[in-house]
């Protein structure tokens, strides 16, 4: 494996780049804004063992510049935190500072439940300010009228990460032969497919079947290589049965036919890179977050990683996704106050949340950062995000989520027509719509 430098080195480098940083982000708020009195926030997170060891070390560093402040923690499963975070934004309960996937944020914008970022905190003038220091469309997935409700902790992208030696057990070079178009990913199934006493031991690639979120991650871009998309502009129309959909879904068929085999996969929604790290899958699609993972796993450094594959490379499409802490509008003002400033706290570190957590902020500067060129593929995985949209945001998010989902699987499951279950899909997000 070979880590690419991206050219550029900054005068600090290192772990900090607070100079890079929104300046909000790298100072604290003025002392006439900021509580004296003692005050207790609450923060909620998905547990992913790395982040929340280093967020647990923030709120401890967080104590040493805000001694007023006690930084409650909760943890939960990715699985069970929109479940709480409904339940809890609902009845009062919830908590000061939430984390949630970005697709979910227009949902809460509309139940009326976000604060909008305080400038004084982060010692701006405007949200334009704070926007303008991250990268394009970064802040995208939470801004809304103009203003601020939530900022991203991770932006990422899905790259095509491959298995070192499963190609060099088929003679192959991963960085020569690694598949730039769909058409060359199909080429090497038979390359990289083993199978025995009709049993596959090693699938080329496989697509996610553990959640309808990763289904869905993977084939949204696959709609929008064709052309199209899954919703309107204005999230009011869904574009689930279109032709662009139908080729989309085919091109998933045709894939798996060849390079994989679904029903042998032991990837869960709490271990979603597990049949690649243990050597069942040669081609995986993934985030840059799990590079920690499989570095400390027996793959080590041996694997590459390049761009999504694309149905026309001249025009790539990929995904962006992320995870995003936003603010409770419930809460008393001056403890709002004190929970942006401990996500201001948070996120002053970006190539500190790259190195410790393999998170990439969406700010400006972070490639020209030390940490970011010693990050394996750090381009490749820039790349991607720079071409990547947005995953679907809508307050109905889950059930389109879902209903692809479900249209997914009974295609590849059950041998269903494309356009048929696609169909079927669209109804089912029609009636979610409307109503």
């Amino acid at each position: 494996m070979k880590s690419i430098s991206i050219g550029r080195r900054s005068a600090m480098a290192g772990g900090a780049m607070l100079s890079l940083l929104p300046p909000g982000l790298a100072r604290a708020a003025s002392p006439e804004a900021f509580p004296k009195e003692p005050v207790t926030i609450e923060i909620w997170w998905h547990e992913y063992g790395p982040m929340t060891a280093y967020v647990k070390e923030l709120i401890e560093a967080y104590k040493k510049v805000r001694p007023n402040v006690t930084v409650h923690p909760v943890i939960t499963s990715s699985g069970d935190i929109n479940q709480k975070l409904t339940v809890g934004l609902a009845t009062g309960t919830g908590p000061h500072i939430m984390d949630q996937d970005a697709s979910f944020y227009e949902l809460y914008f509309l139940k009326g439940v976000l604060e909008p970022l305080i400038l004084p905190v982060f010692d701006a003038k405007s949200y334009d300010e704070i926007i303008a220091h991250y990268t394009p469309g970064g802040l995208d997935a939470a801004t809304f009228q103009g203003k601020i409700y939530a900022l991203p902790y991770q932006g990422n992208s899905m790259s095509l990460f491959l298995s070192n030696k499963a190609f060099a057990a088929a003679g192959l070079d991963p960085e020569k032969d690694a598949p730039k178009t769909w058409d060359d990913v199909k080429a090497l199934g038979p390359k990289l497919k083993k199978v025995q006493n009709r049993r596959t031991v090693q699938k080329a690639f496989d697509f996610p079947y553990h959640s309808p979120r990763w289904e869905v991650q993977c084939f949204q871009p696959l709609v929008e290589q064709f052309g199209g998309r899954i919703l309107s502009a204005d999230g009011k129309r869904a574009y689930v049965s279109t032709p662009e959909a139908v080729k989309a879904m085919s091109l998933w068929r045709d894939v798996t036919k060849v390079t994989g085999d679904p029903r042998t996969t032991l990837n869960t929604p709490s271990n979603p890179n597990q049949d690649f790290i243990d050597g069942r899958t040669a081609m995986w699609i993934t985030g840059p977050w799990a590079t920690s993972q499989i570095r400390q796993s027996r793959i080590g450094d041996d694997f590459t990683v390049v761009s999504l594959p694309q149905v026309n490379p001249a025009k790539p499409h990929t995904i962006l996704y992320g995870w995003m802490w936003g603010v409770n509008k419930a809460k008393p003002e001056a403890e709002k106050i004190v929970a942006w400033d401990f996500v201001r706290f948070m996120l002053a570190k970006p190539a500190e949340w790259l190195e410790k957590v393999a998170f990439f902020q969406p700010v400006k500067g972070l490639d020209a950062t030390a940490t970011a060129q010693h990050f394996p593929f750090f381009s490749v995985h820039m790349r991607d995000i720079e071409t990547g949209t947005w995953y679907i945001r809508s307050e109905y998010t889950n059930e389109i989520t879902q209903a692809i989902g479900r249209a997914i699987e009974r295609v590849i499951y059950d041998g269903a027509d494309p356009k048929a279950s696609l169909d079927q899909a669209q109804a089912e997000v029609n009636r979610v719509l409307k109503a």
